[in-house]
């Protein structure tokens, strides 16, 4: 009998009739597994409407205080879920994230988990308990509520699992495994019965939504093996492994609307220093040179948190946003062995179509595309059937 550990995301507890449904998905995995520790995230929508209640009162993202109001979904899932596992007769109780205890930095609204207690998660489990925790809250060394950042549930998930010593950590949405892209984009995406953990980490970090990068990388240093399901279809999933296979081409993260920054270096600074500062914070990043000026091209939900990074920094002279004449968005090709040809392929298979591109940074697990944010529909057809994904 294995010990699992099972997240169950925001959709996946929205609503009273959700919340029972995930208590008969455990009370089904117990009945064959003795050990099982559940991970829930806030109700659906409750974290964004919290976001806007702190940054009405002028606080934002780095507060402290906006930590401690925007880990209080959580706790509300967490008793919720509690109560429904008790109705259909299992053994419950909820847990805080200092009652774990999960200790983390003090980066608030991005920490980072330095360490997971198991002894209260063990004592219960022997007991014939099933804990529940929230997600994507911690506590820091000084006391105090953290927060892990958007997804962070995962994480919360991962690092128990690895804590515990789980041999599976299921993830649970309203997808049912890794697609090849996005298929609310593109219908005509296939899901990924195993990806490696390399190309997961590359797919997370470029703008796929299933998985939190820093989940992927927490698993892939702790050796975590991860299940990507759906809590309102049953399906195989997604398994997330060190034994998976690596392909050519497995699949393409898109990040539908890019920001661009503009730079003046300081003398002896490069661009890959602005890269390695943003990346340490996992804000990944594209660039173009210009008349000396460099541009940056992140995530447009990124933008705010990357342009006060590079100004507290020592690295630039000078730093402000840039409109381009046309919005643009990122296509990142993931795989393995990739190189600057593929790039170069892709750029002419592209202008067949008369799609207007350029290539951002390459890696031997992924090639960036840059594309008009109009023709990015077009371009992601082009590239997922160019790259024999539709198979």
């Amino acid at each position: 009998m294995a010990r699992i550990v099972q997240k169950f995301g925001g959709t996946s507890v929205a609503t009273l009739d959700r919340i029972k449904n995930v208590a008969e998905i455990v009370a089904e995995s117990k009945l064959k597994h003795k050990d099982i520790v559940v991970v829930v995230s806030a109700m659906a929508g409750v974290t964004n409407k919290f976001v806007d209640c702190v940054n009405s009162l002028g606080a934002n993202e780095g507060h402290p205080e906006y930590d401690t109001v925007l880990s209080s979904g959580e706790l509300v899932t967490a008793g919720l879920t509690a109560i429904a596992l008790e109705n259909v007769g299992i053994k419950s109780r909820s847990y805080a994230s200092w009652q774990v205890p999960i200790f983390t930095n003090n980066n608030y609204g991005h920490a980072i988990i330095q360490n997971v207690n198991p002894v209260n998660l063990n004592k219960d489990l022997a007991n014939g308990i099933v804990p529940v925790v929230c997600g994507f809250q911690g506590v820091s060394q000084e006391g105090k509520t953290t927060t892990l950042g958007r997804g962070g549930s995962d994480l919360t998930a991962v690092a128990v699992s690895s804590a515990i010593e789980a041999d599976l950590c299921e993830i649970y949405s309203d997808v049912d495994g890794v697609y090849t892209v996005d298929p609310n984009l593109y219908t005509g995406a296939q899901r990924i019965d195993e990806i490696c953990y390399a190309e997961m980490l590359e797919m997370a970090s470029q703008g796929a939504k299933v998985l939190q990068e820093q989940s992927v990388l927490y698993a892939m240093e702790k050796k975590v093996i991860v299940r990507v399901a759906s809590s309102f279809i049953k399906a195989p999933g997604t398994i997330i492994s060190p034994t998976a296979k690596s392909k050519r081409f497995c699949g393409m993260a898109i990040t539908p609307a890019l920001s661009q920054m503009q730079l003046s270096l300081k003398e002896g600074a490069l661009k890959e220093d602005i890269q390695d500062l943003l990346a340490k914070n996992f804000i990944q990043c594209d660039f173009a040179e210009n008349r000396g000026k460099i541009n940056v091209m992140l995530d447009k939900r990124h933008a705010s948190v990357a342009l006060t990074l590079v100004r507290e920094s020592n690295l630039i002279s000078d730093a402000r946003y840039k409109f381009s004449r046309k919005p643009l968005s990122k296509i990142s090709v993931v795989g393995s062995s990739l190189n600057i040809d593929f790039g170069q392929n892709f750029i002419t298979e592209l202008k067949k179509y008369k799609i207007d591109s350029f290539i951002g940074i390459v890696t031997s697990h992924k090639v960036n595309i840059i594309v008009a944010t109009e023709q990015l529909l077009e371009a992601i057809s082009v590239l997922h059937k160019y790259c024999g994904l539709n198979k």
